[in-house]
């Protein structure tokens, strides 16, 4: 197979355009490669033709013009990286040439005005969305040979082969663009050349092929993805737990101890560096006293924190103040048990 200049540098802008791709980021996320498809190409696509018998010349030579038409597909995606598929096209040709070919110096003119094509492809994903493929099967166009006099011609409808390989890139959901380097050969036909043309009716040979390089969109049919998900909503930070401050009590005692005034102290101090909150003041007693004698004891020691924190700055105004006895133990116990860790005044800032 000879590669002409069209093919050549169609091969070259692949080489040069895989890579870039290959290490590219994706844009956004696309769909699935599977489904139908449809789109068109244009480029351009020289070779050669071979004209023999009837006293001719000419050998080889090239012929060379624009091609272009339209594309209809459909693709497998097997697994994350491969993609088969069956494509066909049909295109408008106008590639052609000429040479003096018959001994009293007739031109011969070869051309071909149509081709299509119907090819398997197989493609790997060098990203989601970022294909090379190769690509062969069946062509089919037709081969016409023009001599010198009107009644010169020679032309039919062939079926040949054809194969390729090309790079596919989606560039948005159900979009993509292709280059694409394609080689196809239609054989040969062979009829009588006129008198006229040569200067013997006699019969001719003729050859065809081609090598062409495209540019195409296609459209797929297949069904977008879906949009990501919206970001879940911030769940509202849980409230701040309450700070509670514990002053210790002897037994049968209401005074308030040094180590409880450290610990008034640190209360009144929280309360400054915040926000203005109610603190809520609750006395409490063990269980070794009566209930009603145990009640008035609690109330007691709630009135002399809630004093001490007034000395330190606290407003009386944004206390709680409130005795609760023999309730709520912080250690559970039997009656009569004196528990010191029942013995407290707890000053809670909400």
């Amino acid at each position: 197979m000879r590669v002409t200049t069209i093919g050549a540098a169609a091969a070259l802008l692949l080489a040069t355009m895989a890579p870039g791709v290959a290490q590219a980021q994706a844009p956004m996320m696309l769909g699935d490669w599977s489904g139908f498809y449809i789109g068109g190409n244009v480029g351009g696509a020289g070779g050669t033709s071979k004209v023999t018998g009837g006293g001719l010349t000419t050998g080889s030579f090239n012929v060379h013009g624009p091609i272009g038409g339209g594309t209809l597909g459909f693709n497998w995606q097997i697994n994350p990286a491969w993609v088969i598929g069956l494509e066909g096209d049909a295109d408008a040709s106008g590639i052609g040439g000429s040479a003096g070919a018959c001994i009293v110096a007739v031109t011969c003119h070869v051309s071909n005005s149509w081709q299509g094509t119907v090819r398997g492809r197989i493609g790997w994903l060098t990203m989601p969305n970022a294909m090379l493929f190769v690509t062969g099967g069946a062509a089919f166009g037709d081969i016409n040979l023009d001599g010198g006099a009107p009644t010169a011609h020679i032309g039919d409808t062939n079926v040949g082969w054809t194969a390729g390989a090309g790079l596919e890139y989606m560039f948005a959901p159900q979009w993509s663009v292709k280059v694409e380097y394609r080689h196809v050969d239609l054989g040969s036909v062979t009829g009588t050349c006129p008198a006229t043309t040569c200067g013997v009716a006699t019969s001719v040979k003729t050859t065809f092929s081609d090598d062409a390089g495209l540019l195409g969109f296609n459209y797929h049919f297949n069904a977008p993805p879906p949009p990501p998900p919206a970001p879940a909503a911030m769940p509202a930070p849980p409230p701040a737990a309450p700070k509670v401050f514990i002053v210790f009590f002897d037994w049968d005692k209401d005074v308030v101890t040094p180590e409880g005034e450290q610990i008034i102290q640190q209360a009144a101090d929280a309360y400054k560096a915040g926000a203005p909150v109610q603190l809520q003041v609750t006395g409490y007693t063990d269980r070794s006293g009566s209930p009603g004698y145990n009640q008035r004891l609690s109330e007691r020691r709630a009135n002399n924190v809630a004093k001490a924190l007034a000395a330190l700055g606290v407003p009386q105004n944004q206390m709680v103040v409130s005795g609760r006895g023999e309730n709520d133990n912080r250690v559970p116990t039997a009656p009569g048990v004196r528990e010191p860790q029942n013995r407290r005044v707890e000053i809670v800032a909400p």
